[in-house]
């Protein structure tokens, strides 16, 4: 069994590798691209299968859809659907994946995804109301096993992965000014029965009510408080494709807002809510156009809603019944208090007003590609028997523990955070998508300044960033393991001393401080590519006494320990006297730091030319990587460090010999570059039986010492 610990977010529940294959839905997306020349769509089509790489098309100028003919027939839902589903399956080749997706699934769900990348006009068709293509013509979005729903992304939108499971918490916000009736075919609400209805479908969640629906007191009571689900209630129009809502004054009158405005306000927040529900308000006397007194105004607020980084929205179109409304929302909650994935959620809903006139309306934009809000901290697979086997492996000793920069984010931060303030500092032109890769920023520096400085300049700069947490430790926190560091400490330019007296400090205060459980592994050998030396002075706290080597990968280092002792005359590796290997430097030898990413090829290049060359007694490390499982704790997947190790591994004992081995994956879910389900279906296919425990470091680790009991 090789144990990976690394972080991403798809659990599943199954019990085997070929249980999960079987089990595994089918995701068909249908992306729609403006083609404004042409004033039509290009179509890109995808789907993933079971048990198939995905299947990609492109497809040139293939689509029109005529909005004023959907418009006309809006008052006949049977008419629309026809309309809708002749423009989309007037290519075969839509109409051939859809029918290949459904036969794939069997009787698994397939996830239908619409991904609209167009004027916002196309936003108000009423998308639900596509038919399944044949003789058949029943509605896809409520035909049970296809989970319909619209994705959203753009070009600066990182993804979003799944959140840790967090607790129940909503905002309810009825808008309900006294002078409604000034407002043409607008009917005024009832507070109390809108607040009623809502804690009602809401109650699992701890829900606060707004006392007043003015913009600014639902954009400060979201800032205070970091609720997961914001349920709003308001009337709402569009002007010229703009959504308007009808919210409160100070007064409690009328405020005619911009939603944009909303949408600006709520991008700017550092906790957003994970899901928006949005219901519409009916308007005083629909007559025989019930759509037109609400146009969509707060579909049309969804979208931008998600643009600004509400994973999930879901909203009303048209002038949905209050009953339709209500039953919808209460299904839906009843269904995610229990199962996370939002597009199933919104499918039972869907079922549970279909025979309403206005079914259609609730829609769902989503900015998860696996559908699923939160993610619980646990291995994908055989979870309990992964503990187990885990614990008997780390009792006798054959676990080697590879400890990645996450352990120290509590210190330093991730990679990320520190690719993104060294770039701010020094103010480079580096792309947003590139600021937060550590390698990429690095070899900025390398390429504009003098390259053997750059190790130089991120001490400097994680000196100076040290220093700005001790300026503000304390503040609100007493218990900050920065406040009052002794001042010997904070003069000169080296980091390490303050690295180690706060991770003292964060050890004696926390059993399950990554570093200390970490500490309790008991292993013969660990190999790191963390660059404090947290990790060697918690194994001196806990009784034992490390070796310390840097993996001689830069012309310059010679085989030696950071003692001086030749790696020749190094021991065989104890428990009581484990080995520490730095693959990637230290800060305290600042030319070891693999950094940039010439020096991640240097050192790849030096891994396997030199893995021959090493003394004869490093045959233990090798053991270590090739034979032993192995535990991986604090990576993610993007980071250059997991990805050329990860290489490196399987390079060290020969092609495919981790194919051979049962793996478990900790990958921290933290991914907005690289899709979550992608870098499952990557690490599945590269490995025999891949185990993944999707959760922080520090939850990861917290469990373990649970779970393996150990002694910290």
């Amino acid at each position: 069994m090789l144990a990976l610990s690394v972080t991403s977010s798809r659990p599943t529940q199954t019990c085997s590798m070929r249980a999960r294959v079987m089990a595994m839905a089918v995701d068909l997306e249908l992306g729609l691209v403006w083609d404004n020349d042409q004033e039509n769509f290009e179509v890109n089509l995808r789907m993933s299968g079971p048990e198939s790489l995905d299947q990609m098309e492109f497809l040139r100028h293939a689509i029109t859809i005529d909005a004023d003919a959907l418009r006309a027939a809006h008052a006949d839902e049977d008419e629309y659907g026809a309309r809708l589903t002749g423009m989309i399956f007037s290519q075969p080749k839509i109409e051939k994946y859809y029918r290949d997706a459904i036969r794939a699934a069997g009787t698994e769900s397939v996830h239908f995804r619409i991904h609209l990348n167009g004027p916002a006009r196309f936003h108000q068709v009423r998308w639900e109301s596509l038919r399944a293509p044949g003789k058949d013509g029943r509605p896809i979005a409520t035909s049970g096993n296809v989970l319909l729903s619209r994705y959203l992304s753009g070009e600066n939108w990182p993804l979003i992965p799944s959140k840790p499971f967090r607790e129940r918490r909503a905002l309810i916000v009825v808008a309900a000014p006294a002078d409604v009736e000034q407002y043409k075919d607008l009917a005024p609400v009832d507070r109390a029965a809108e607040v009623a209805r809502a804690t009602s479908s809401l109650a699992d969640y701890r829900s606060d009510v707004l006392g007043h629906a003015t913009l600014d007191e639902i954009i400060r009571r979201m800032e205070k408080t970091p609720y997961e689900v914001l349920y709003l209630v308001a009337h709402g129009w569009l002007t010229e494709d703009v959504p308007r809502l009808l919210l409160e004054n100070a007064d409690g009158n009328g405020d005619v807002v911009d939603a944009r405005r909303l949408a600006e306000r709520v991008h700017a927040m550092a906790h957003k809510p994970t899901l928006a529900m949005l219901v519409s308000c009916q308007s005083a006397d629909p007559g025989e156009n019930p759509a037109s007194a609400d146009s969509g105004a707060l579909a049309g607020l969804g979208p931008r809603l998600s643009e600004a980084g509400i994973p999930a929205v879901v909203a009303m179109q048209g002038n949905i019944a209050m009953a339709t409304a209500e039953k919808f929302v209460k299904q839906f909650f009843d269904v995610f208090k229990n199962d996370a994935a939002v597009d199933v959620a919104m499918a039972k809903a869907r079922a549970a007003v279909r025979t309403q006139p206005d079914w259609w309306a609730p829609v769902l934009f989503s900015r998860l590609r696996s559908g699923r809000a939160y993610h619980k901290p646990e291995f994908t697979t055989l979870a309990g028997e992964t503990w187990d086997d885990l614990k008997l492996l780390l009792e006798r000793h054959r676990v080697t523990p590879v400890l990645g920069p996450g352990l120290a984010d509590g210190i330093l931060g991730t990679r990320a955070e520190i690719a993104r303030r060294w770039a701010l500092r020094w103010q480079m032109p580096i792309a947003w998508h590139g600021r937060s890769n550590l390698a990429q920023v690095a070899q900025f520096l390398r390429v504009t300044k003098k390259s053997g400085m750059v190790p130089h300049y991120l001490t400097e700069f994680l000196m100076t960033d040290l220093l700005e947490r001790v300026e503000t430790a304390g503040h609100d926190n007493r218990d900050d393991p920065f406040v009052n560091l002794p001042s010997r400490l904070l003069t000169g330019s080296d980091p390490v001393p303050i690295i180690q007296e706060v991770g003292k400090r964060m050890r004696s205060r926390d059993a399950a401080d990554p570093y200390r459980v970490a500490a309790a592994l008991k292993s013969r050998i660990f190999v790191t590519t963390g660059w404090t030396g947290l990790l060697q002075d918690a194994l001196q706290e806990a009784g034992f006494r490390p070796r310390t080597m840097c993996y001689p990968w830069y012309p310059e280092s010679r085989s030696r320990d950071i003692e001086g002792v030749p790696l020749e005359a190094w021991p065989p590796p104890t428990v009581e006297e484990p080995w520490v290997c730095h693959l990637f430097g230290r800060l305290a030898e600042p030319e070891s730091l693999v950094l940039t990413e010439d020096d991640y090829f240097a050192w790849l290049s030096a891994w396997i030319g030199k893995r021959n060359q090493l003394p004869e007694t490093l045959s233990e490390l090798s053991t270590a990587l090739s034979v032993r499982p192995l535990l991986f704790v604090g990576y993610q997947l993007r980071d250059w460090d997991f990805q050329v190790l990860f290489q490196g591994i399987q390079n060290f004992g020969g092609q495919g010999m981790l194919n051979n081995l049962n793996v478990g994956v900790q990958l921290m879910p933290e991914v907005d570059v690289i899709e979550p389900e992608a870098a499952q279906r990557y690490l599945e296919s590269a490995l025999k039986d891949v185990r993944i425990f999707w959760s922080d470091t520090k939850t990861f680790m917290k469990t373990l010492r649970e779970k393996a009991e150990l002694e910290t």
